[in-house]
């Protein structure tokens, strides 16, 4: 009989959406909740419009019967804590969120907590990793899961994919980024499982 490991999942954006599809797909994993972003973060958004990808997250997680709930500021993540203090989960995944982590949500998940980092760690811990990397005429980006700690990009690097930068110099280095953002979704998938699996292994032993 195959056992059943519990997840909860703090994700956003195309490569959260792809990751939560994958993980659907694997009958080990039981999602057990779903948070993510409603609103444009205001940083580049001021009138914080709704997430183009919001929809499709309500769509997914409605036809699978998964709670959806949404934090867009951090007056809101009591919900998180409140929500992962009364129950208990395997797992945790973080994709594109928006906020720390409080250890009292990471540290509860019993096999590990995982986050998607999009920049090889640690050289481009931090914000806008790709760019970074582009203006550092770097010819390969890495896309690096870690395990979570009290600060961002700190904890351990569970597994690393690499990806060329292909630097198209007919586009600006916006379009050189937004393209490689796009080209890289499906490594997040793959190194949320690989990552899983990893971690299952090590925990039976």
């Amino acid at each position: 009989m195959t056992k059943i490991y519990r997840c909860v999942l703090l994700i956003a954006r195309n490569h959260g959406l792809d990751t939560l599809m994958s993980l659907l797909q694997l009958k080990k994993f039981n999602v057990l909740a779903v948070f993510t972003h409603k609103y444009n973060p205001k940083s580049y958004d001021p009138e914080k419009k709704k997430r183009i990808d919001y929809d499709a997250f309500v769509k997914l997680t409605t036809s699978h019967n998964i709670p959806l709930l949404t934090v867009d500021s951090k007056s809101e993540l009591s919900k998180l804590d409140n929500f992962c203090s009364a129950i208990e989960y395997n797992f945790l995944i973080s994709i594109s969120w928006r906020y720390l982590i409080s250890p009292n949500v990471f540290m509860k998940s019993n096999i590990g907590s995982i986050n998607i980092h999009r920049g090889d760690l640690p050289k481009y811990a931090g914000i806008e990793p790709i760019r970074r990397a582009l203006e550092n005429n770097e010819n390969e980006i890495a896309i690096c899961s870690h395990n979570i700690t009290e600060n961002y990009d700190e904890g351990k690097v569970l597994c690393k994919a690499k990806h060329p930068t292909n630097y198209d110099s007919r586009k600006t280095l916006n379009q050189n980024v937004k393209r490689l953002k796009d080209e890289i979704t499906p490594y997040f998938s793959q190194l949320t499982i690989k990552s899983l699996e990893m971690l299952i292994t090590k925990y039976e032993e």
